[in-house]
């Protein structure tokens, strides 16, 4: 049996490329729809409350991975930009998930690509099933903060710390992962099979 230190390193190297590329690109095209200037290519990733949920997630092993993007511009349709940009990179994942399988090694494990491919499409159905919670920067909490504006104006300072503190419990497995994320990433894994 692995011991955790093993799991949460294993864990590490499997999300890092596929976290990076994902909020780096998502950063990039929410900068250039918005017309703002991006400050540099890894602005999104570059934040300790961007890493601080996925890594508690990641300590505690929880199925659903998620992170807290620096966003570029705010309200819904910044938001809706965002899920709908999840959705696609988590499309390309799938599909480079179907392609790695008609091109395995003929012996031991799965290649790294291949791996990180199934990650890309997890870790997008994931952000794009964290829109549905009412965080700020997410479709669902945009919404939110516009009926009320009192919420939008307090949550950012603490929203890393209470996304770090829902991960690090069962809550996010249970209600987003097993009603909407895992059944729909069971699917897609049999549909790329």
């Amino acid at each position: 049996m692995d011991s955790w230190l093993e799991i949460v390193i294993r864990q590490l190297i499997l999300y890092s490329l596929p976290t990076l590329v994902s909020l780096t690109l998502i950063a990039a095209v929410e900068a250039n729809a918005f017309k703002k200037p991006l400050p540099h290519p890894f602005y999104a990733s570059s934040c300790w409350t961007t890493w601080l949920p996925l890594l508690t997630a990641i300590a505690f092993h929880r199925g659903m991975i998620v992170t807290l993007p620096r966003t570029m511009a705010t309200g819904v349709p910044a938001a809706l930009l965002r899920l709908g940009m999840h959705l696609l990179v988590g499309a390309v994942g799938v599909l480079l998930y179907a392609w790695s399988l008609k091109h395995q090694s003929s012996v031991g494990l799965p290649p790294l690509h291949q791996w990180w491919a199934k990650v890309l499409m997890f870790f997008n159905l994931s952000m794009a099933g964290l829109h549905l919670l009412p965080l700020p920067g997410f479709v669902v909490g945009e919404i939110v903060c516009l009926r009320f504006p009192v919420i939008g104006r307090l949550m950012p300072k603490h929203v890393s710390l209470l996304l770090a503190a829902v991960a690090a419990t069962p809550l996010l497995d249970k209600l987003l992962g097993g009603l909407v994320v895992f059944p729909a990433y069971a699917w897609l894994s049999d549909l790329a099979a």
